[in-house]
């Protein structure tokens, strides 16, 4: 699902700064009877049109493009000296060594690839203007959502994950569902099981857009890192929700930029292709993946990247025995080539298959 248009944001006001060259202190002394004034030193100044980007709902793993326009409004020139994203899932084009004429305007495009978890997002793309001490911030911002947008409530707060963390009464609750396109949809289980839905009945009702289901961590054996829900609507097949709780915390050697992997709604024999990016490996070289649960075969498919963000691709196929859902872990394998030993680290797949 495409992410809703870009919500206009107000403009700034204009960043000023004296320029730098400037003299950093006066003459001492007094000045020569025919000594010209000093001419008052040139201010720089920028403003940005849109320099906080609200992107409303964004689909997971979607890319969103936005374009910046920083224009000069001083009297000087303003040389681009840096454009540095906050985080490596935004790129942006080199710029180094632009010059702003005063009066012009510069475009600085910046591409966001949204990670796979929900919840809040924000990058900031800070550009370094010679001229100009302040550093400009470019901010997107918004909320990683499936089509259905599953959310708890924690003192009044409707957020994406279910907080038995710092409460631990909330294994029990409810979690409220919405499509954000506002189609009708039906709820289909809730971790495996038959859903309990409050003030509907299936067999009865029309399907809605939005319902509140309830959960109750307690009658499985143990408490488990996500809460999955789901649905029949075609972009939000499954629904997790991470759940925060004392036995849950998770803790990958590698630097798993996700703790989870989502093959969504599968049938028996069928190959479903997966990824995960790892970061900072340094020398570390991949070299395998396999499964932790004998029901379903695991085979690495490739790797691109470098050493500070690699992409591993490997495909998942459930056998018979798999039917029903499941969260089972795949263990990715990375070689130290000096010490020769192997580092690892689980990724949790999350799959419901069908017969």
């Amino acid at each position: 699902m495409a992410a809703p248009p870009l919500a206009a944001a107000q403009t700034p006001a204009p960043i000023t700064a004296v320029a730098t060259d400037a003299p950093a202190t006066a003459p001492q002394g007094p000045a020569p009877a025919t000594a010209p004034q000093a001419t008052p030193p040139t201010a720089g100044a920028v403003t940005v049109d849109q320099a906080n980007v609200d992107l409303g709902f964004i689909t997971p793993r979607s890319t969103i493009n936005h374009t910046f326009r920083i224009t000069n409004t001083g009297g000087i020139p303003l040389k681009v000296m840096a454009v540095k994203p906050s985080c490596t899932c935004t790129t942006t084009i080199n710029l180094d060594g632009k010059v702003i004429a005063p009066g012009a305007t510069l475009e600085v495009p910046a591409s966001m690839r949204a990670p796979a978890s929900t919840g809040q997002k924000q990058v900031v793309v800070n550009v370094v203007l010679q001229g100009l001490p302040k550093v400009v911030e470019l901010r997107m911002a918004g909320e990683i959502a499936f089509p259905v947008r599953a959310t708890t409530s924690v003192q009044g707060k409707d957020v994406p994950y279910v907080d038995a963390d710092s409460d631990p009464s909330r294994v029990r609750g409810t979690v409220k569902l919405k499509s954000t396109d506002g189609k009708p949809f039906l709820v289909r289980a809730v971790q495996g099981q038959p859903p309990t839905v409050e003030a509907f009945d299936p067999a009865k009702d029309a399907p809605r857009a939005e319902y509140t289901v309830a959960y109750d961590l307690t009658r499985l054996p143990k408490v488990p890192p996500y809460l999955v829900i789901e649905t029949d609507h075609p972009g939000a097949r499954l629904i997790d929700l991470r759940v925060r709780h004392a036995t849950t915390h998770i803790k990958p050697v590698l630097s798993l930029a996700e703790f989870r992997a989502s093959a969504g709604c599968v049938t028996v024999g069928a190959v479903v292709g997966l990824d995960i990016e790892i970061k900072n490996l340094g020398m570390l070289q991949v070299t395998g993946v396999r499964s932790g649960d004998p029901r379903f075969t695991v085979t690495m498919m490739g790797q691109s990247g470098d050493s500070k963000l690699r992409n591993v691709a490997f495909s998942i196929v459930a056998s018979p025995q798999a039917a029903g859902f499941s969260i089972f872990p795949v263990t990715i394998t990375a070689l130290d080539p000096v010490s020769k030993r192997n580092v690892e680290s689980d990724l949790l797949v999350l799959v419901q298959v069908d017969p």
